[in-house]
């Protein structure tokens, strides 16, 4: 039978039968798998203390592609998140971290780029202390991800004409395309969203800024609250659902 080995991300885990769990991960390179962890809440388990959401892992699994649950062989702790278990503003948006994973992403299609993002937050998640700041990395998060999944919007340039944005004018934001109408086009769209010159210009540095580097590209309030709204409104399309812990950020208008 075989056996793969892979760096993870706890999702979620829930008990099964009397001593056992079903646990989520996300793998750097196999993707989203579930495993059976035997006798992981037995005291003495080999898993005890190591099986906890949002840690890094070195996995250990077997079993046979495309049977839906594998089972866990061993696990080494990579990067222990209990930061974020201890706060209740890290843990809200860890958890939005590994729901939006979880629903944006197939069991089995590997997504090396969407893990590395996923990882990154997380890290960034444990170091913040202000809400304000968690809510920017989240945001962060949300757009690198999406480009990461291949539904990176299009911000150079008319989505409709194809022309230059020019630095005069409102824009907007056309959700079901996503991509940016230049005021021309805009008034000749039916629904979209108002989208500012600033907020266009932030959305395409985000896409071309490291996560390393993202402490450094906090955008205002106005500009938060702006993209907020056009990036929920973009992520919900793509994903064809709601995010559950969408309302713990019900506070990021306040920033």
């Amino acid at each position: 039978m075989p056996l793969y080995n892979d760096t993870a991300i706890m999702i979620r885990g829930h008990d099964f039968g009397e001593a056992d769990k079903i646990v989520s991960f996300f793998c750097k390179n196999h993707g989203k798998i579930r495993v059976v962890a035997k006798g992981a809440r037995k005291l003495k388990s080999q898993f005890a203390g190591r099986l906890e959401p949002f840690h890094r892992l070195d996995i250990t699994y077997f079993g046979r592609e495309n049977v839906g649950l594998y089972k866990l062989s061993a696990v080494d702790l990579g990067s222990a998140r209990s930061a974020i278990a201890d706060d209740l503003e890290r843990f809200h948006r860890a958890c939005y971290v590994t729901e939006f994973i979880e629903l944006a992403t197939r069991d089995g299609d590997p997504n090396p780029r969407a893990f590395m993002a996923a990882d990154a937050t997380l890290e960034l998640l444990c170091a913040e202390t202000k809400p304000r700041d968690m809510d920017w990395i989240t945001r962060f998060f949300d757009v690198k991800l999406l480009n990461h999944l291949g539904y990176g919007p299009t911000l150079d340039r008319c989505i409709d004409c194809g022309g230059a944005l020019h630095e005069q004018g409102s824009l907007a934001f056309d959700v079901s395309r996503g991509g940016v109408l230049c005021a021309t086009c805009r008034r000749k769209s039916g629904r979209t969203t108002p989208l500012s010159q600033g907020a266009a210009k932030f959305l395409s540095r985000i896409v071309s800024t490291e996560f390393s580097k993202a402490s450094r590209l906090k955008p205002s309030p106005a500009l938060m609250n702006e993209i907020t709204g056009v990036v929920s409104a973009f992520r919900d399309s793509r994903i064809q659902s709601k995010m559950k812990s969408e309302r713990f950020f019900a506070g990021a208008s306040n920033l």
